[in-house]
């Protein structure tokens, strides 16, 4: 069935969309976090939830998507279909996607309650995403367990305690990208899940200790005990990524980290990361970030008054 973008954002200051309900724990944040590359419009909780049954017309109680949609189920089942043709089940500890115009309805299965953590979320580095295969399809589904410290994360980026120093905005969007990629890459568990995340925590650990380039990949496939390819083919089935893909994303977090905290010359953190020349290091850095290590550093600084 085709989506009929041009309904896309007809519900956008729906009232609906914009509110929480109270349970065990309780996040209701309005405009969270906004930057010049995209913005959190609102995240909440919703427990004992009706979604888009309790007022979306009837009677498919269709509903279009006016941003970019994460709903996490916190506990119970729900029925999920949409105008793309998926329709599964949303069960605890699973995450759904959609993308602005997908016209989608979801709702609790017959006695069963349903409770769900939800996110909408706007900006053009998404589309970007969309055009490079990163979110692939205009909406998806996938189960996080064991992955409930990627729920406390994402609260603790969209509700950090008052007590708490607010980081930049950049960085934190930042991180929100870098949470948001974990869970789109993820994959069903099945039977070998324990095993495989310990495969998966020794291996990342190991690619995150070095730079771009060493130690190499292949001695990293050595100390795993098997081949190169077989390294490769194994990472990739467990999370969606290259072994290099993985660590370009780690060493361009420490590059970020770097450009915010301290002064050293963006030459010299290219260097320092395993970069072959400073214009290497800047055109993966816009990559994957959406502007330069020049632009990103200032950005973040005229933000924080420095």
């Amino acid at each position: 069935m085709a989506i009929k973008k041009s309904n896309a954002f007809t519900f956008a200051d729906d009232a609906n969309l914009y509110f929480s309900t109270s349970g065990p724990f309780t996040v209701h944040a309005p405009q969270p976090l906004s930057c010049e590359l995209g913005h959190i419009v609102y995240a909440g909780t919703k427990w004992n939830s009706q979604a888009t049954y309790g007022h979306a017309p009837p009677p498919d109680f269709m509903r279009p998507t006016p941003y970019y949609l994460l709903v996490y189920t916190l506990e119970g089942e729900a029925d999920y279909v949409d105008d793309t043709g998926l329709q599964t089940i949303l069960t605890q500890d699973s995450l759904l996607w959609a993308t602005p115009g997908v016209q989608q309805s979801y709702g609790p299965r017959t006695a069963s309650k349903w409770s769900e953590f939800f996110l909408w979320f706007d900006g053009p580095v998404f589309k970007t995403w969309q055009e490079k295969g990163v979110l692939v399809g205009d909406s998806g589904h996938v189960h996080l367990d064991p992955m409930r410290s990627w729920l406390k994360e994402m609260i603790h980026l969209v509700a950090p305690k008052a007590d708490e120093p607010t980081q930049l905005p950049l960085l934190r969007f930042c991180q929100f990208q870098s949470l948001l990629m974990q869970a789109i890459l993820a994959r069903r568990v099945d039977e070998s899940t324990s095993a495989n995340d310990l495969w998966c925590e020794q291996a990342m650990g190991y690619l995150k200790s070095g730079t771009l380039t060493l130690p190499t990949l292949e001695q990293i496939a050595e100390q795993m005990d098997m081949s190169y390819s077989l390294f490769r083919k194994r990472f990739l089935e467990l999370t969606g990524k290259t072994p290099g893909q993985f660590r370009a994303g780690e060493v361009i977090r420490q590059a970020c980290l770097q450009l915010v905290r301290s002064d050293v010359p963006v030459q010299d953190i290219a260097y320092q990361l395993g970069f072959h020349d400073p214009f290497h290091f800047s055109k993966r850095f816009k990559q994957i970030t959406g502007m330069t290590p020049t632009d990103f550093r200032q950005q973040a600084r005229s933000v924080d008054g420095q």
